[in-house]
């Protein structure tokens, strides 16, 4: 008689395929959602048709992990006493449980990678301390909200499923011979699957290494390569990644070493061995004081705009902005969350890969603009369209030199849209009246304006005078987004501060729109940069063509003014001086690029480098020495940075 495989094996192996099929169709979501990715090669198909096997290994080793502890439990029971309905119920009840968890983890993941451009990771958490925020903003933006129903349909079915799988195998084991449950021959098979299991979960038959996020990329496009992957996966390593010694810090090169490089850097021949890449800036010629309004834009990427190539005409106020004043084509943000920008912008230093800057239990002190400003005599204010305490902004910038803070509380209650507070256009009309107080009491001022309604939950305002012309939605909000600053602009040519001003119009990230430089999303970096001034900036309208970033913005205005200053930032002044190249970051990975070719490091150790004139082919292999001076330069930078920051040496030279 043969033997028959084990009551609680053929359970288990029912739950997988169960789970197989639901972790495909939220893979086959996914890929809808971003169709327009598919690479448009005439092997299309078969590159798709990879990820998706790619995907089933994925969720096979993800499953693995789901399946193990249940296995352990059900077929030593059932090898030894017989199975049980008890304990077949427990192992349901769990399975159910974290099949669901994990579920949740695959419907957050859509959204997550149409912002990002990358599957789950742990810098979703960056946002845990402001739970009720985050929850609001996700239930005010249909986009978002789909994927939650599409959560708890999928939840409901599988629910439901895997009960019929329960109690199907209920009658099952009450069918099962009375006979001693053991033998050989079940134990033998019991092993088998056993190893198969095990074999899942490492997800490779190679002794060298088991199933990693590299495994993904088998093909040089980027959209096929993170498809195979499965959300639960990437989260997890990169939460376990947090734990290793390693990560806890940046530990790209040696600290000695990296001061060294940043010094020659940044030209600096006699440094301060207590502040090693301070440099004293003296300017001849008297400082003009003239106020000074930075316009933060959220997700404001360049490939909205006419200037760069897009042709839906989303942009005319900016892009007439940038042809009047000074324009830096080849600009970048740090980071690609907000906070980055926030922190770079105002504070002259480079995100730390995913490193949330803002949030420490200790806030740094730190010089950058506000400080500059205050110490020069200027009254300096930060608005934001929303709460003030999200991401720690309020604290973090009044606790670095920023005099008053102006949120969601000073708002009245009737202008609230959404959780992202009031629209963009409403804080603007709020600012006009203070600043013209600021001005009546005859001293500069420094102003910060950080908008938000480039953001799900996407909301045009009905009651204004504004109507896009474009039916998709996003499309729409960045037109609004547009047309609130050049009212801005309108409005403040009306007052009396508006020829002493010089504005800034920088966003604090891109977004991802599908411009991909090898599996970068170079459109969450890529941003605009314009400096306008009328009256001020006689020589505008001017193309700066070199490579800068948000942490040069400190010295370029400072230059601007001609106020002498202790740069004791990462920054250069980008209309006197150079740097060869602009680094960044966005999150798990660190671009470095000049005005020809970009070269892209990851934490995993996979890295590449890419012409501009040709974003599709690798050419790392013939420009390796090049490469390795961009990632020395840049992995020198970021190291002195934490350097900087771990040895409390950000703050004013003491």
């Amino acid at each position: 008689m043969k033997p028959r495989i084990p009551v609680s094996v053929r359970y288990l192996f029912s739950v997988y395929i169960a789970g197989i099929l639901f972790f495909t169709i939220f893979r086959l979501v996914l890929i809808y959602s971003n169709f327009q990715e598919v690479p448009q090669v005439s092997n299309k198909t078969s590159l798709m048709l990879q990820a998706m096997l790619m995907g089933w290994r994925f969720d096979t080793t993800v499953s693995g992990y789901l399946l193990a502890l249940p296995f352990v439990v059900l077929v030593t029971t059932d090898l030894v006493f017989g199975l049980k309905k008890a304990v077949l119920k427990g192992a349901h009840i769990f399975l159910t449980i974290t099949y669901l968890i994990t579920f949740f983890a695959c419907a957050a993941d859509i959204p997550f990678f149409n912002t990002y451009n990358e599957r789950l990771n742990i810098t979703i958490l960056n946002w845990v301390d402001s739970p009720m925020f985050m929850i609001k903003m996700v239930a005010e933006e249909w986009s978002y909200l789909s994927y939650f129903f599409l959560f708890l349909l999928m939840a409901t079915l599988f629910a439901i499923i895997l009960y019929r799988i329960y109690r199907r195998f209920v009658v099952k084991i009450k069918a099962e011979p009375k006979a001693k449950p053991f033998s050989f021959a079940r134990l033998g098979l019991a092993l088998l699957a056993g190893g198969l299991l095990f074999l899942g979960i490492r997800g490779r038959i190679e002794e060298k290494s088991p199933i990693v996020v590299g495994t993904a990329y088998f093909s040089s496009y980027n959209f096929p390569n993170k498809v195979g992957l499965n959300p639960l996966f990437t989260f997890m390593n990169s939460w376990f990644d947090t734990f290793k010694e390693e990560n806890k810090q940046l530990h790209l090169m040696d600290d000695k070493e990296a001061i060294k490089l940043a010094q020659t850097y940044l030209h600096i021949t006699n440094p301060n061995p207590d502040y090693p890449i301070v440099r004293h800036v003296q300017y001849d010629t008297p400082p003009e004081k003239y106020n000074v309004v930075i316009v933060q834009m959220e997700s404001m990427s360049a490939d909205f705009m006419s200037r760069f190539g897009n042709k839906l005409d989303l942009t005319p106020h900016l892009d007439s902005l940038a042809n009047n004043g000074y324009s830096f084509d080849h600009f970048y943000s740090a980071g690609i969350h907000t906070f980055n920008g926030i922190f770079s912008i105002l504070y002259g230093f480079p995100a730390l890969l995913a490193k949330h800057t803002m949030t420490d239990a200790i806030i740094p002190h730190y010089t950058g603009l506000p400080y500059l400003m205050k110490k020069n005599g200027y009254q300096t204010i930060f608005f934001t369209t929303h709460d003030e305490q999200f991401d720690n902004e309020g604290g973090f910038v009044t606790s670095n030199n920023m005099d008053r803070v102006v949120g969601l509380k000073d708002y009245p209650s009737e202008a609230k849209l959404s959780t992202l507070g009031v629209p963009d256009h409403f804080m603007f009309d709020f600012s006009i009246p203070i600043l013209n107080q600021y001005y009546a009491e005859s001293k500069p001022f420094f102003c910060q304006l950080a908008t938000t309604s480039n953001h799900g939950p996407y909301i045009v305002p009905k009651d204004i005078p504004f109507k896009p012309q474009h039916p998709e939605v996003r499309d729409g909000v960045v037109e609004y987004a547009d047309w609130a600053i050049g009212h801005f602009i309108d409005s403040a040519a009306k007052q009396p501060w508006f020829n002493k001003t010089i504005f800034v119009f920088v966003a604090d990230h891109g977004t991802y729109e599908g411009n991909y430089i090898g599996d970068m999303g170079y459109s969450l970096n890529h941003i605009p940069c314009i400096i306008y001034a009328p009256s001020i900036l006689m020589d505008a309208p001017k193309v700066i063509d070199k490579p800068g970033g948000q942490i040069d913005l400190y010295p370029t205005i400072a230059g601007l003014l001609h106020l002498s200053y202790t740069n004791n930032t990462m920054g250069v002044d980008l209309l006197n001086d150079s740097r060869q190249w602009i680094y960044f970051s966005a999150d798990n990975k660190v671009a470095v690029a000049d005005t020809n070719s970009i070269y892209i490091w990851h934490t995993d150790g996979r890295e590449s480098m890419y012409s501009f004139r040709n974003t599709n082919v690798d050419i790392l292999p013939q420009r390796k020495q090049i490469a390795v001076n961009m990632k020395q330069y840049a992995f020198s930078m970021l190291q002195t940075t934490q350097w900087l920051l771990l040895h409390q040496k950000t703050g004013p030279v003491q």
